[in-house]
């Protein structure tokens, strides 16, 4: 657990009385005097192994020395923070307990029961903790940080003793050894299909081994061995935390003295062509500061990235922000995240969930278990809720300081981190089966496969873009690989989807998903093949909508109305014709004179928008061109259908 600040400076100050203190009026052995003030000496010459020894000789000379007990459980509390040994704790603790004992209540020693307090909050013993910081506060601390910190305290042992009567079930287990080789890793991050993970790892446990970005590759149930990202991204410097978007193919990360920066850590961002990755490029000073950034965290579609900053401006010391990518290609100006999430404390290690609306972080600043405890928001309105404490056991006294989740909600993936003191001496992969009681309220699924040119069955690079049909509100965009094709997007539950894939030369492809419900939707691996625009070429507009039996166009088929009249806008020359087609269900006359007032109400659209009309024409053939057998109302539906064509 790493030591709370108000506990670094408590000691401080503890030093300020306890050099200028008196022992009690009380008759004390004079040798046992004599040693208590040599302590002093020894202390700020800082020689506290000189000290400790001195103070326990006074102690056996005179074992109801209060100031001599509450001086060398001082020297102990600051040889636990210098020398990360927990015995060291124990022994302030006797110590403190000790003083305290002898004179309860006396405010020379009102430091005590601060720490005291947070020894039994590292303990999880939350009634004796709150005991303490109870008698801390009744001895009216003279700050009022003190005052705040102490009643927080308070605040957290309150939850943390209703939360664990109220456990989750949750049992977290250890990744594979292939992973959990080096001797510290620590934030996996995840492409949404889970196919593949990234992480950043440390071969020594001193500070001053190289940190480095690895990767690994799922085969089967089992882990590749993990691999150096690449030369160009892992240098001789440390490249800490990284983010990956949905596909894998955009990563951006942390790089501390090691590049042209802005600051001690700035963030940079790679893009990945085919197997290899570009060379890194520095986010730019909207994004970073002469300040310190770190723990970034990407949005699916890679066009909104979250991260931690301890610049000005905010509302603590560390607070989570969030920059955009606009449509030139540059990030904005990042904006701090609020209130609802940031608070005066370290609130940090932010990760949006594939589905846009779910943020977890971390934070020191919300009442929890004690120490860092994970959180989760939901953007509703634009706005961020009130952040959540996700719970115990997930949430105990110790740091939580990360979290992953997949995209359908299933899976929570962190680093289990132990130390002694401020010391790592373990850090490992995890991953555990998330609660449904703290479910992600949207879960997502994957979209992925290759596109092609339909006649040369070669791979394209093509634009990709997702709309909510809903609203016609434009989700994501993204393109495919250059050199492979291969494409990977994200469905959320709550709405219908239209898919666009567009490329110069070539018709667009226009696909349909319906997650509007709250069912359990499966990936889907979708290869598209793209018709080069040439006479007789054809395809589908899949997200054209009419009521049973009506002809009337419905109002979320805008999307996909506009996509065509961008095509014959950007197509100088283009004559289409629009064919509508029906099953066999009813009538042939009534199906054929349906299928051409369905083609005329597109058609007209498009006139009305300002496409000329020598450029179009539409034609109605009812139920006489199926595309698949009428068989089943799956196929039925597939033949109700309006088409375009390249006259």
């Amino acid at each position: 657990m790493k030591v709370p600040h108000w506990r670094i400076i408590l000691p401080l100050l503890v030093f300020i009385q306890i050099l200028f203190s008196h022992t009690s009026a009380q008759t004390v052995n004079p040798k046992a005097r004599l040693l208590y003030e040599q302590s002093q000496q020894y202390i700020l010459e800082r020689k506290f192994d000189q000290a400790v020894s001195v103070l326990e000789k006074a102690i056996e000379r005179e074992p109801n020395y209060p100031e001599a007990h509450f001086r060398l459980g001082n020297v102990y509390e600051l040889k636990s923070q210098v020398e990360a040994t927990e015995n060291y704790a124990d022994l302030s603790r006797q110590h403190y307990e000790k003083a305290i004992e002898l004179k309860p209540g006396n405010p020379s020693f009102m430091s005590a029961y601060s720490i005291l307090g947070d020894y039994y909050l590292r303990k999880a013993d939350y009634t004796k903790a709150k005991d303490y910081y109870q008698k801390f506060l009744d001895l009216k601390p003279p700050k009022q940080f003190q005052v705040t910190m102490a009643m927080q305290q308070i605040a957290n042992c309150n939850f943390a003793a209703e939360a664990m009567q109220h456990p989750l079930a949750y049992k977290a287990n250890a990744m594979t050894k292939e992973l959990n080789k080096f001797a510290l890793q620590y934030f996996p991050v995840l492409t949404a299909d889970q196919q593949t993970v990234f992480f950043t790892a440390r071969k020594g446990l001193d500070a001053r081994s190289d940190e480095n970005i690895y990767v690994a590759y799922r085969k089967g149930n089992e882990w590749t061995e993990p691999a150096p990202l690449s030369d160009r991204i892992n240098t001789v410097e440390n490249e800490g935390t990284c983010t990956i978007s949905a596909d894998g193919r955009t990563l951006v990360f942390t790089n501390c003295d090691g590049r042209q920066s802005f600051g001690s850590c700035d963030l940079y961002v790679s893009y990945k062509i085919g197997n290899e990755w570009t060379e890194p490029l520095n986010l730019g000073n909207k994004v970073n500061s002469p300040f310190w950034e770190s723990q970034p965290s990407l949005s699916a579609d890679g066009r909104t990235l979250y991260f931690t900053s301890d610049r000005r401006g905010g509302y603590g010391k560390r607070d989570i922000w969030v920059s955009k990518l606009g449509d030139d290609g540059l990030w904005g100006v990042a904006s701090n995240l609020g209130t609802n999430i940031n608070t005066p404390d370290d609130d940090l290690s932010p990760f949006i969930h594939v589905n846009a609306k779910t943020l977890f972080f971390s934070s020191k600043g919300h009442i929890g278990m004690g120490g860092f405890d994970l959180f989760s928001s939901e953007l509703e309105g634009g706005k961020w809720s009130f952040a959540k404490n996700l719970g115990y056991p997930i949430n105990n006294q110790d740091d939580q300081v990360s979290l992953f989740v997949s995209a359908d909600g299933k899976k929570g993936y962190f680093a289990h981190e132990e130390r002694q003191g401020r010391k790592y001496i373990s850090s490992q992969l995890y991953e555990f089966d998330f609660p449904e009681e703290i479910a992600v309220k949207h879960k997502s699924n994957y979209l992925k496969g290759i596109v092609y040119d339909a006649k040369t069955k070669k791979s394209l690079e093509a634009k990709i873009e997702l709309f909510n049909l809903n609203d016609g509100a434009l989700e994501a965009v993204m393109k495919s690989d250059r050199k492979e094709g291969s494409y990977l997007t994200v469905l959320t539950e709550g709405a219908s989807y239209g898919l666009y894939v567009d490329k110069e030369g070539y018709l667009f492809k226009s696909l349909y998903f319906d997650y509007s419900g709250t069912k359990n939707n499966e990936p889907v691996v979708l290869d598209i093949y793209l018709q080069p625009i040439e006479k007789g070429a054809k395809d589908i507009l899949n997200n054209l909508f009419f009521e049973t039996g009506k002809w009337e166009l419905e109002g979320k088929s805008k999307t996909e109305l506009d996509k065509l009249m961008a095509l014959m806008k950007n197509t100088k020359g283009l004559r289409i014709e629009i064919s509508g087609h029906t099953d066999d269900v009813g009538k042939d006359s009534d199906n054929l004179e349906l299928s051409l007032k369905r083609a005329k109400s597109v058609y007209d659209y498009l006139i009305n928008a300002g496409v000329e009309k020598n450029r179009l024409t539409y034609v109605g053939y009812g139920e006489t061109q199926f595309a698949v057998p009428n068989n089943s109302e799956k196929n039925r539906q597939l033949n109700r259908r309006i088409e375009f064509k390249v006259l």
